[in-house]
């Protein structure tokens, strides 16, 4: 008679391939977040300084948001609130001593958007937020003119009463 042969079975049964990719989405995942964390950490640590920094100056009950501003240079403006209860903006500069305003005595973002939107009615607003211009406290409009428009721009009003500064516009290419 006539031995038949018996068919051996696959080293990688289905419960193995399966461990395989989990393990390996695990692993890819780690990677990317060792990753991010990483590139990131330097930026978490400014903000958290500015934050701290902000806190012992205008002695901020809490802060509600932290801005990275830069324009000729780098500056942080953090939003927050004092004992009182009153809203405060404070600019963080490395060569000026730090500034706080209650926002009462300036505009706000809504009314900045309000203003803007009444003169730009196309205009597709990005981001409104505050920053330096000049040593000048302001709120920076980015936006872009229109739908079909692929042209950026930047606006820059006052933070003390709202009056316009500057307009910049972006280019649509860069050359190399």
């Amino acid at each position: 008679m006539r031995a038949t042969a018996r068919k051996r079975r696959s080293f990688m049964t289905m419960q193995r391939w399966l461990f395989a990719v989990v393990a390996s989405l695990i692993l890819i995942f780690t990677g990317v977040f060792v990753y991010f964390r990483d590139i990131q950490q330097p930026q978490w640590l400014e903000a958290k300084e500015a934050k701290q920094q902000a806190t012992q100056f205008a002695d901020l009950a809490s802060v509600e948001k932290v801005y990275r501003h830069i324009w000729n240079k780098e500056s942080w403006i953090v939003q927050g609130s004092n004992q009182q209860d009153e809203e405060i903006y404070v600019w963080l500069s490395e060569d000026q001593s730090p500034v706080s305003s209650l926002a009462a005595e300036g505009v706000t973002k809504e009314q900045i958007s309000d203003e803007f939107k009444k003169k730009k009615q196309d205009a597709d607003i990005i981001r409104i937020q505050p920053g330096l211009f000049d040593d000048v406290r302001v709120w920076e409009v980015y936006y872009r003119d229109g739908d079909s428009s692929i042209h950026y721009y930047y606006d820059f009003y006052k933070f003390d009463n709202g009056a316009f500064i500057d307009s910049y516009k972006l280019p649509a290419k860069t050359e190399p």
